[in-house]
């Protein structure tokens, strides 16, 4: 490696100890005031004969780290010289030194504190590449997120120190739309130039506003802004987002990608430190992408309640083994004979600390996870349970539950649940699984041959939540299901809205017309289901019938409605 080209006037320390403005004079004096005592120390404790004179390699070798090569050969020659001609060899006696003998001992010193220097310039290269390196990305060169946080380290000390309110840092993290599919369908060596080209357009933006750019990970890119103003702020978040939006041109190809971005800033309602800066941007932009929008702000209440969310779904799996889950049964019956036809069961989670807690505040974090296989699987164990104790009192009811799409994905889902269902000793036309449109949407042929699996050992299927999904005709006909339960959102305002009361009567004509039995839920009153038997609807259940309840009530409802046993 050739060694820098740096004038002599220009001396100064090499920055391996971080030695800059007084402590570089500092060091200076203190290798002079070394080299210098240990000159006194030898001259007073009987000359160079003594071994007294190796210290001098201690000022030699620290101004070869302070100040390199060149700094090494220089305190190496005037070390050379201090313990040269004017250092007898026994002070006693005033003995001299032969002239061969101290220049020897001079070079010495020279060509170790060059040497030495050499390697210490070499060392401190080195490091400083490596700490580049570990500082930035190796694809785009930018610095990375180690960077981006010793940056907000930085400025956020430096705001707080200054008790100047209106200094704001925000933090904007771009998250792209398309690159994992890209990388998928081009190949992983399409990851550089496409990485780089959003690097550079990034780098443009952040020219022309002022703000920094980071690449943190793969397709999640951040820009800071420091002193800056919300309007700044939210032109250089559009922008940014914007410039992306434009096909890149790789190996020929026009490639699209887009992105959506999230928004944190500094200060906000309370202290902050970087990481935690960080992450509430990243919160912001994973709502942008779930709700298609292009940029979002991090919001204190949505924030506080994803972190919630997480800790909740943490404690999920104990919770399936500490026995905090358990169902709700909510009845469905015949609307034109008021008979009790059957029950879904309804997860209901008793947290030792929260207390209830809706599904609603975990389900849909455990469809996102690999958490709702193992979840589905003990609540079907839960149902059938709870079924064989009600067959076992006479209580012939049919019971039904809710699966993911994500469940069919799993391909020992099906054997696992003819085996449970085998286990349990009920046939298996007592079991109703409830699945939604969107099942179909990832892979509907496995879907459709799964659910054509348990058909055939007549397991009950049914489309959940009906008008609501995307399936077209065409699967619906291959479906080999047996119901279409029409979503509550249209059932509970089909008196007040023509549109609503359209779309339930539409769906009621289509399961009759394909020989489906229609399943109508959430019938808050007596008028709403009389309006359902006159529109032909098979069977209902919601509010205005039964509120969910435990499996003892359920029993107890079961009597008092004679049918339960048919």
């Amino acid at each position: 490696m050739e060694l820098p080209r740096t004038p002599w006037t220009s001396w100064r320390p090499e920055p391996w100890l971080g030695v800059t403005g007084a402590w570089r004079l500092a060091g200076l004096a203190l290798v002079v005031v070394l080299i210098a005592a240990v000159g006194v120390l030898v001259y007073y404790t009987g000359g160079t004969s003594t071994a007294y004179l190796n210290l001098i390699l201690i000022p030699v070798i620290l101004s070869a780290a302070l100040f390199g090569w060149r700094g090494g050969l220089l305190f190496g020659l005037l070390a050379g010289l201090v313990l040269g001609p004017f250092m007898p060899i026994d002070t006693a006696t005033g003995e001299p030194q032969p002239l061969l003998n101290w220049v020897t001992r001079a070079t010495i010193y020279v060509v170790l504190g060059g040497f030495t220097g050499w390697l210490f310039t070499r060392l401190n290269h080195h490091a400083r590449q490596l700490l580049e390196r570990a500082r930035s990305n190796p694809v785009t060169g930018l610095p990375n997120r180690q960077a981006l946080e010793g940056q907000l380290h930085q400025r956020i000390r430096g705001a707080e120190a200054s008790n100047a309110p209106a200094v704001r840092i925000f933090v904007v993290g771009l998250q792209l739309d398309n690159y994992q599919d890209t990388i998928g369908a081009l190949g992983l060596g399409a990851e550089q130039p496409l990485l780089c080209g959003v690097a550079r357009r990034l780098e443009a933006v952040g020219e022309r506003l002022g703000a920094q750019v980071y690449h943190l990970h793969d397709d999640q890119f951040t820009l800071m802004l420091a002193d800056s103003s919300q309007r700044e702020n939210l032109a250089a978040t559009r922008q940014a987002v914007e410039c992306l939006q434009t096909p890149f041109d790789v190996e020929g190809i026009p490639v699209y990608l887009g992105a959506h971005a999230g928004v944190a800033s500094f200060p906000f309602h309370e202290q902050d430190d970087p990481e935690r800066l960080l992450t509430k941007a990243w919160m912001a932009t994973r709502e942008a992408g779930q709700a298609g929008r292009r940029y979002r702000t991090y919001n204190r209440r949505r924030g506080e309640s994803s972190r919630l969310a997480m800790e909740r779904l943490g404690e999920l799996q104990q919770a399936m083994d500490q026995g905090q889950l358990h169902l709700h049964y909510q009845p469905k019956i015949d609307v034109h004979e008021g008979t009790l036809l059957g029950a879904e069961g309804l997860l209901r989670w008793q947290h030792p600390r929260y207390g209830a807690i809706a599904p609603g505040e975990f389900i849909p974090q455990a469809e996102r996870t690999g958490l709702i296989d193992p979840l589905t699987r003990h609540v079907l164990e839960l149902a059938l349970n709870d079924l064989s104790t009600l067959w076992a009192e006479g209580l012939r009811v049919h019971m039904s539950i809710n699966v993911s799409a994500r469940n069919f994905l799993d391909p020992t889902f099906v054997d696992h649940i003819l085996a449970t269902v085998d286990a349990a000793g009920i046939a298996p036309g007592a079991l109703e699984l409830e699945f939604t449109e969107t099942a179909l949407m990832d892979d509907p042929e496995e879907v459709i041959g799964a659910l054509q699996r348990l058909a055939n050992t007549g397991i009950e299927l049914s489309i959940d939540d009906f008008g609501t999904g995307y399936s077209s005709m065409t699967y619906l006909q291959r479906l080999p299901v047996s119901a279409l339960k029409i979503d509550q959102s249209f059932v509970r305002q089909m008196l007040e809205r023509s549109v609503d009361a359209q779309i339930v009567r539409a769906s009621i004509g289509l399961a009759a017309d394909l020989g489906l039995q229609s399943i109508a839920e959430g019938v808050e009153d007596a008028a709403t289901l009389a309006r359902l038997r006159e529109l032909g609807c098979d069977v209902a259940q919601g509010f205005g019938i039964a509120r969910p309840m435990p499996l003892d009530q359920l029993r107890h409802w079961a009597r008092d409605h004679q049918g339960a046993t048919a």
